[in-house]
Order: C-alpha cells, then structure tokens, then sequence
C-alpha cells in the first residue's frame, strides 16, 4: 500500500479521549489513532515509544527488514493447546475465545519484547472494568501463562508477571451476579410447563444437570424399571462430547441418577409420545438440540416472561437444586455433589451454588424456635 517509507517528524497528540500519533511518510503527513485513552499509564507508554515506529505498526508494515518473529496470538495459541491437557474441554475453548477476543486486540500493534508490564496492566484494568471477577481471573492466568511461558522459552526478554506491579495488582470486588429460583418460583414453572420442556425443566431443576447434559440424554440412558439414569454425555456450542472425554479437578461428569417417583411416572407418560427413537429432546427436525441458547432463547426465556418469572441465567436451575438440598441436614454434600456431577470435597459447590431460594421462611422458622428457647429460660428465673 504505501511501498518503500520513508518516515519523518513522528509525534504523538492528544484529541478527544484518545492517543493518537502522526508522521511524514513518503512526504505525506498520516494520522492515526493509537487506540489508547489519555490517562497517566498511556502518558508514561508514549515517552518509551518511538512515535515513526508505532505508525509504522500500524501501517502494518517494519521500518527495518527482520526475519518474522512469533507474534502474541501464535504463541498464546501454541501454549494453550500444549497445556490443554490439564483443563477441560470447556475450559480450554474457553480460553481461545479469550486469547482471540480480548488479548489479541489489545497488543494488535505490538511485538512481543514492546510489551510493558504496565502495558498488561492496562488491560487488566480495562477487563476489570467491564467483566465480573471471575472473567478477569482468567484473563489474568492466561496472560500469566503467555508471558511466563514466553520468557522461560526465550521469546521475551522479561519475566512482566514477576514484576512488582502485577503482583500488587488486585481485582476489585464485586457483587455476585448469581442468582437461583426460589422454591415459589420453582414450583409455578414445574406446574405451568407442558410438553417436552416440562420433562426437560424437571430434570434441570430436580437433579441438578447442566444443560448440555440434559441436551445430551438419549433413551438408552434410562432404565425406567429400575428408576435410574445415566449422565454420559454433554452438547455445548455444536458438539456432542462423551462424559469420559472431560476431566476438570471440580467436575464429574459420568454419573448414576435415581429418579424419584414423580419423575418416573412422568418420563414413563412421556416415553409414550417420544419425540425421536434415540434422543429425548429434538428439535421440529427430529434433531438433538445442538446449541443451549436455542432452548434458552426461543423456549425457556418466552415460556418464563408468560408465567411473569424472570430468566436467571443458564446454571439457575442448579443452584436452585444444590440450595434446597443443602437446607436439609440429613443430606449430606457429599451425596449432592455425587448427582450435580461436582468432586467429592470440592469447595465449589458451596462457594458458587448454595443460596437462599426458600426466601428467608427457613430463617424466620429459626427465629422462631429461638424465640420459644429464649421465653422458655426467662421463665424459669
């Protein structure tokens, strides 16, 4: 596009909210914005940049012939996929959307040994801003995991995360967004669903399944004589995964389930209308669901907004589950964690599931019997 440069009386200037930086190029004067906001960090960017050679990397083009060097997204995408064995499947597309979407983005314009460890900083804010904590974590390790992977093989000369700056830096807290139906609002989408989204509803809502796995069930996985079923498979974004392909330190997802009578009788009403020979639920196509936001958007959300329930988000319908089972002593966590598909001894199913559905009633009981507690000992005196 502009063929051999020649590039003079670089500088950069400050317009609206934005950094931007303009040169001589082959006796033309070109403009461009850097993408960075006016802030102090970006102030102290500018005084290590060389002004000609940020526009030239916007350009798209090197002042200086060089043999290529791996850019940020080749080698993040090389090191996730060599230490993709120790996350699961989900995860790990999880952190290519992340490399691609965010990561990439943001270091467009730079070579791997530009990059500053205020530089990181700078997104880490910005993801800070914009996503919950936990989308903010990621990007964090997975930025770790570049960058220390990088120097450890050479490709950079610092090691950016064992810098001081980055090892104070702290998230800030926010306020859990998790949400879960409470027991009325439960029992007023089990007694208006109908159809298949009813059998679907209760089998989210009463053992707790992911929607991939309830997407996933087939009627070989069902042995209603002998009231049990199995979690052997999942759907999520297309693809059917068997459950003995995923491994993650908190998930299992190969499971027995008992059914409980009600379930039972439902399904054996259900099996006499079947949708299709092989899965439980289709589609008009006679096709297994293969993306849950089908059912979400064009089944649950309408099907809610009818009965005036808000949608909580996709793992709702779990925590509902874990919550009410927690509220009883006699079950032990073990023993839920073994139907939701969590480890035994994971601290995650109490962490990010166990909430309050039954709407301070059980509280309020307790009070109760404190109070009789109470008047009981005044009385003695």
């Amino acid at each position: 596009m502009y063929g051999e440069l020649i590039i003079t009386d670089g500088s950069f200037y400050e317009r609206g909210s934005r950094i931007y930086v303009q040169a001589t190029v082959n006796g033309k004067t070109i403009k461009k914005s850097t993408g960075k906001k006016i802030n102090p960090i970006n102030k102290a960017w500018i005084k290590r940049q060389n002004p000609n050679q940020v526009l030239l990397n916007i350009l798209g083009v090197e002042k200086e012939k060089k043999a290529r060097d791996i850019s940020i997204q080749e080698f993040g995408e090389k090191i996730i996929s060599a230490t993709s064995g120790s996350r699961g499947m989900e995860t790990q597309k999880d952190f290519i959307r992340i490399l691609h979407k965010l990561i990439v983005p943001f270091f467009k314009f730079y070579r791997f040994n530009d990059v500053s460890s205020t530089d990181i900083l700078e997104l880490l804010k910005k993801v800070d801003k914009n996503y919950c904590n936990d989308r903010a974590k990621r990007v964090r390790s997975i930025l770790n995991l570049i960058f220390t992977s990088a120097y450890e093989e050479g490709k950079i000369n610092k090691n950016l995360f064992s810098m001081q700056i980055l090892k104070n830096h702290k998230f800030k807290r926010k306020p859990s967004k998790t949400q879960a139906y409470t027991v009325s609002e439960m029992k007023t989408i089990l007694e208006n669903a109908s159809g298949w989204l009813k059998v679907f509803l209760e089998l989210l809502f009463k053992y707790g399944l992911r929607t991939g796995e309830c997407m996933g069930l087939k009627w070989t996985d069902f042995d209603l004589e002998k009231g049990y079923f199995k979690v052997q498979r999942s759907i999520s974004k297309g693809v059917i995964t068997d459950s003995l392909e995923v491994i993650h330190e908190n998930k299992n997802h190969l499971r027995d389930i008992y059914l409980f009578p009600e379930t039972l009788v439902l399904l054996k009403k259900y099996a006499n209308f079947k949708p299709s020979e092989e899965w439980l639920f289709v589609t008009k196509e006679g096709e297994p669901f293969l993306q849950g936001d089908t059912i979400r958007n064009y089944h649950l959300r309408p099907f809610l907004k009818s009965i005036n329930i808000p949608y909580k988000g996709v793992y709702a319908s779990r925590r509902t589950y874990i919550s009410i089972m927690r509220q009883s002593e006699q079950v032990k966590l073990e023993s839920i964690q073994e139907v939701v598909g969590h480890k035994k001894g994971s601290n995650v199913t109490d962490k990010h599931y166990n909430l309050d559905v039954l709407e301070h009633t059980h509280l309020v009981k307790k009070a109760k019997e404190n109070s009789i507690i109470f008047n009981e000992i005044l009385s003695m005196v």
